[in-house]
């Protein structure tokens, strides 16, 4: 080591004292902002989130630590640039490690080091790498915030400012090696491949000048460390570690089930009326969010201008959780819906109400796009509800249109104004007779497969066409099977998702008391929110079923060769499109059947909207709006037809009763009623079949 090397490189041992002494007020103040946040999460109800430990663990570092779920194949700029900062951050801590070991620790203490060989050379590449990549995704962080500026991307004062820090500690960082290049000139010195070019200009300087530009720079990249790790718990970046904890601990109960309120009898309060009544992983599920918008992207509510939000909705919720937990919130909203707290003010307002409105309440469809994309696994939708049942169970608050559904689901047992006796009218229309689930009960006869009809298949006139069609197609593969007929009753989804958790068991225990009194071996359904909840909520009261979306049997069905088409079948002819419904494809994964169906259509060719599978649009119709009027903001149904229409199919094929309703409203609404059609993908394969006679000549 040459002396240039010490005067220049070596800090004396009080230098150092004064700098670990240093070090210990940041990192005291990131300990203390962290155990706040956590003793703030704790203020919260119970929540068993404390199983399945290996799982959780793969799933942190797949899905976040290795940038799974932010990585997005045909998005790949924003999870590029994540991954950028992220990796450099990581690289450039572990080599700063390795110096302090190296320094404080090796040397002094036992006399060997780790500067030495092929270790050596590979570590200044590492440093430069991680240096190098660190800088690129702050550039590219900057260029997305200022040039491509993505609709649901929002820059806040604080974006700046930590970029603008991360930025300063690298170039810092390479200035510091450079100077230490420019008086060394080692044989490795290229072996540091973005601090080497810059070393090569400073040569001509005075090593007493380089001496004093080195410690200025030296004492300076620290004292910006020391800021930076100090502000990390009041920034967005404390997302690293409330983030990665929220993916740990996130539900792993089924994307579709809601939980129940257990003894809802006895209850004294419902739902989410205030933040004590948010258990403490919800607490922790607002408080790691990202601000990133991915919530947004494919949000049917903020593309159509409504006042919902979900990451406002979700800064609106943590920004109020901090002031109550006496964390300093800072900007917690942004865009039109900004809504900024600071400490102490603001946490003594209504949540409902006051921080979050009614109308953001009420403009959800339960989607899903929101929690689908969350990076970090955030549930919107578990709050959104949980707060409809406050207003529907306490505060009796609800939109005028849902009054009459509630009494229809209680006294009919349908959100209509059927009487239970005409569920099964629609048979009447069949050429061959439909089993009543009772008669065959009754004769003893043994039936493969129950037929779920729903309300919407029962008695809506549009939709029992669909009804008619998978009826036809069963018969036709020669399926035994019942449908209940007037036993049949609401599954109680509708009152679920719009908060009335009394009534939407009372539905529910009825109907699976009613299928637990009979034998068979499957359930069908062709509405995806029946199917849903027989899937994965029935479970939770003993309802156990083997249960597939009709478009999973007919798939079935025509690929083992037990439904013959006919290819002179006009209604199949032409491009079609196909929409996926929110509660067959996001919530139940059902993609690849509906599409296998409509491939399978002689003359069709599936072409795909912009938006499709867990990147779909809604219809507007989930989470109870179908019986509500849409008065925010563009309508939801004429936007997904218009994105139809757009891709030049003639017919768009759905696999839901809710969208078929709003698909056709909406083909009304845009004036294409003379062009385009709206048919369910059963409707098209019923069509398309040979009729007995053919089959049995080509046979």
């Amino acid at each position: 080591m040459t002396p240039t090397r010490e005067i220049l490189w070596n800090v004396d041992t009080l230098g150092k004292i004064a700098i670990y002494a240093l070090l210990l007020f940041p990192l005291a103040f990131l300990a203390f902002t962290l155990a706040r946040r956590v003793r703030m999460w704790r203020m919260g109800r119970p929540d068993d989130r404390f199983g399945d430990w290996s799982q959780r663990a793969r799933t942190a570092l797949v899905k976040s630590l290795l940038h799974g779920r932010i990585i997005r194949k045909g998005k790949l700029y924003a999870g590029i640039m994540h991954l950028c900062i992220y990796s450099g951050f990581i690289i450039l801590l572990i080599g700063t490690l390795i110096v302090m070991v190296e320094d404080d620790l090796t040397v002094p203490l036992f006399g060997w080091s780790f500067y030495r060989g092929d270790f050596y050379l590979g570590y200044k590449l590492a440093m430069n790498f991680g240096g190098l990549i660190l800088i690129l995704g702050v550039v590219m962080a900057f260029l997305r915030r200022t040039v491509l500026k993505p609709r649901y991307q929002e820059t806040a004062g604080d974006d700046v400012l930590l970029l603008g820090m991360l930025l300063l500690l690298t170039v810092q960082g390479f200035l510091l090696q450079a100077m230490r290049l420019a008086v060394e000139r080692p044989s490795w010195g290229e072996w540091s491949f973005v601090s080497y070019p810059l070393s090569v200009p400073m040569r001509g300087i005075s090593n007493g000048t380089l001496e004093f530009l080195h410690q200025t720079n030296w004492w300076a990249h620290f004292i910006t460390t020391f800021v930076f790790i100090g502000y990390i718990g009041y920034s967005k970046m404390v997302h690293a570690f409330t983030g990665l904890t929220n993916v740990f601990f996130r539900r792993m109960t089924p994307v579709g089930q809601l939980a129940r309120i257990d003894n809802i009898e006895e209850a004294e309060t419902f739902g989410i009326g205030k933040l004590q009544d948010l258990t403490w992983a919800q607490l922790l599920n607002v408080d790691a969010c990202m601000h990133c918008g991915r919530c947004l992207e494919y949000c049917p509510t903020f593309n159509t201008g409504k006042e919902l939000r979900p990451r406002d909705l979700i800064l609106e919720l943590a920004g109020y959780s901090a002031d109550s937990g006496g964390i300093f919130s800072g900007e917690v909203g942004e865009g039109e819906n900004a809504a900024r707290f600071r400490w102490g003010s603001g946490a003594d307002r209504e949540l409902i109400g006051g921080v979050v409105s009614t109308a953001e309440i009420w403009d959800c469809t339960t989607c899903g796009a929101c929690v689908e994309h969350c990076p970090v696994y955030i549930d919107h939708v578990p709050l959104i509800v949980g707060m409809r049942q406050n207003l529907v169970l306490e505060q009796n608050e609800f939109p005028n249109e849902l009054a009459p559904v509630f009494n229809n689901l209680e006294r009919l047992s349908n959100p209509y104004s059927f009487a239970p006796s005409q569920r099964d009218e629609w048979t009447r229309k069949m050429q061959k007779p439909v089993t009543i689930m009772a008669d065959a009960a009754a004769r003893g006869e043994d039936v493969e497969v129950l037929f779920f009809v729903g309300c919407l298949g029962s008695f809506d006139s549009r939709n029992q066409q669909t009804t008619l069609a998978l009826a036809r197609i069963l018969q036709a593969a020669g399926i035994n099977f019942a449908i209940l007929g007037k036993e049949e009753t609401c599954t109680g989804d509708p009152a679920k998702r719009v908060g009335n958790e009394y009534l939407a068991q009372m539905m529910a225990e009825q109907t699976v008391e009613t299928l637990n009194s009979y034998s068979f071996k499957k359930i069908v359904t062709a509405c995806p929110h029946c199917f849903n909840a027989i899937r994965n909520e029935f479970p939770q009261i003993g309802g156990n079923f083997d249960v597939v979306h009709h478009s999973e049997l007919i798939s079935q069905l025509l690929a083992e060769g037990r439904l013959q088409l006919d290819p002179a079948s006009a209604l199949a002819r032409g491009k079609v499109t196909y929409h996926d419904p929110c509660y067959l494809g996001r919530y139940n994964q059902v993609y690849d059947a509906p599409r296998s169906v409509i491939a399978a259509l002689p003359g069709a060719a599936l072409t795909e909207m912009k938006r499709s599978r867990n990147r779909s649009f809604c219809c507007g119709g989930g989470g109870g709006r179908m019986f509500m009027e849409e008065t925010r903001g563009a309508r939801i149904n004429r936007a997904r037809v218009t994105e139809a229409i757009d891709t030049g199919a003639e017919v768009l094929a759905a696999a839901c009763p809710f969208c078929m309703t709003m698909f056709e409203d909406g083909i009304r609404g845009v004036g294409a009623e003379e062009s385009f059609v709206v048919k369910d993908i059963a409707e098209l394969v019923a069509s398309s079949l040979r009729s007995p006679s053919e089959s049995s000549n080509n046979a």
